[in-house]
């Protein structure tokens, strides 16, 4: 009896060791291969990462050529005003907006010239412009002005209105009349011209 109860015992006392040791075991490698887990997907991301980035210095050479070729059409494609110096700009601007008025039918009180601070490759051009006329000669002012080239931007455009009356009392005519203003901004390269 003695025999089989320490035969019985010896079994659970190995068992029980290799249980612990096979516990220890798992204490010790499971968080190892968790960390070695998150290390190769550290790896495999940072290689990912060195590709994209090689691939793109690779398409460096191509990039600045596209971007050379834009500048070329930009400069061909007279979105900017064609002048070698602001003043001559300022002036190309205000004879585009008496043009444009005066095909509009409205009246141009007047318009000036804006200084303005040269920053960059492009110089910003500002033109003050005072103008009266109805609505129809306002909308077909500002929809030829932002729609042809070279591209200008129109800014800060007060308007208001004021009644008219036209004629004796038999043939009177009364309406309204608006007095425009705003400015009108377009670029010019500082390089000169075209």
């Amino acid at each position: 009896m003695n025999l089989q109860g320490n035969r019985q015992r010896c079994v659970w006392v190995l068992g029980g060791m290799g249980l612990l040791l096979v516990l220890l075991l798992a204490l010790i490698i499971y968080p190892w291969w968790v960390k070695m887990q998150f290390y190769t997907q550290a790896v495999n991301q940072a290689s990912d990462h060195i590709q994209r980035y090689q691939r793109l210095l690779d398409s460096a050479p191509e990039q600045r050529k596209a971007l050379k070729n834009l500048h070329q059409q930009l400069r061909q494609g007279k979105f900017f005003i064609g002048a070698s110096n602001p003043e001559l700009a300022a002036a190309e601007l205000q004879k585009r907006v008496k043009t444009i008025v005066t095909e509009a039918q409205g009246k141009l009180v007047s318009t000036q010239k804006v200084d303005t601070e040269e920053e960059g490759p492009t110089r910003e051009i500002k033109v003050k412009v005072r103008m009266k006329g109805d609505v129809d000669a306002l909308s077909r002012v500002l929809h030829k002005l932002e729609s042809q080239l070279p591209i200008v931007n129109i800014n800060n455009v007060s308007i208001r209105s004021r009644r008219i009356i036209k004629g004796r009392r038999r043939n009177r005519v009364e309406g309204y009349e608006l007095d425009v203003s705003f400015e009108l901004v377009g670029y010019m390269l500082t390089g000169g011209g075209k």
